[in-house]
């Protein structure tokens, strides 16, 4: 992780004050140095309702549900439409002057994330923010994927629920598509004429 004073730490201690889930449909290939944006896109509180917003440039179906880029298998053995979850997390002693970040979790993270909400709220009966959350990253693959674990008692709550209004507005946030252009259909091969010899 790096920090917004220029620090590099492995893990984190946070409080997640809210969170959405994302999905995000791409055309063409990845390309670091030329980066576009969605051609579809969705965001929402509940992963399995999912509707692609009215500003994206090319809606590939009516509900993501429904949609074939979202099914498996769409892209290998995966899906063309990248599937995440967005979290505003804020330091355990935060006040209201302390800045929201924002934290992305990619689709190989999302199973364990889900898990973890579903075990704070079995465990002591309160969304993700009534605790504090460690969030490291999971040693035993190449990429970047988090792990979320050892979630106790927030003492400061207070201080975190008076930010979700702030958070929520941050999570909704559409991407900005006004750049977006359709791929160009790729070029036929053009025959040539066989040479006589």
């Amino acid at each position: 992780f790096s920090l917004p004073d220029g620090q590099k730490t492995d893990e984190l201690e946070v409080v997640i004050v809210d969170f959405v889930a994302r999905n995000e449909f791409y055309e063409g290939a990845y390309d670091k140095d030329n980066m576009s944006p969605p051609a579809c896109f969705a965001i929402g509180v509940a992963p399995n309702k999912l509707v692609a917003s009215d500003n994206s440039p090319q809606k590939q179906a009516d509900t993501c549900a429904e949609c074939p880029m979202n099914a498996f298998g769409s892209a290998g053995k995966g899906k063309a439409c990248k599937n995440g979850r967005v979290l505003a997390v804020l330091p355990v002693d935060a006040d209201e002057n302390t800045p929201i970040w924002l934290l992305k979790v990619s689709p190989t993270a999302l199973k364990g994330f889900d898990g973890y909400v579903q075990g704070v709220a079995r465990t002591f009966q309160t969304p993700p923010v009534g605790v504090v959350t460690k969030v490291s990253f999971d040693p035993n693959v190449t990429y970047a994927s988090l792990r979320f674990s050892d979630a106790t008692p927030n003492e400061n709550l207070a201080a975190h629920f008076a930010r979700q209004a702030e958070a929520k507005e941050l999570l909704e946030q559409e991407p900005d598509v006004s750049g977006y252009e359709a791929p160009k259909p790729a070029k036929a091969m053009a025959r040539k004429a066989p040479v006589r010899r």
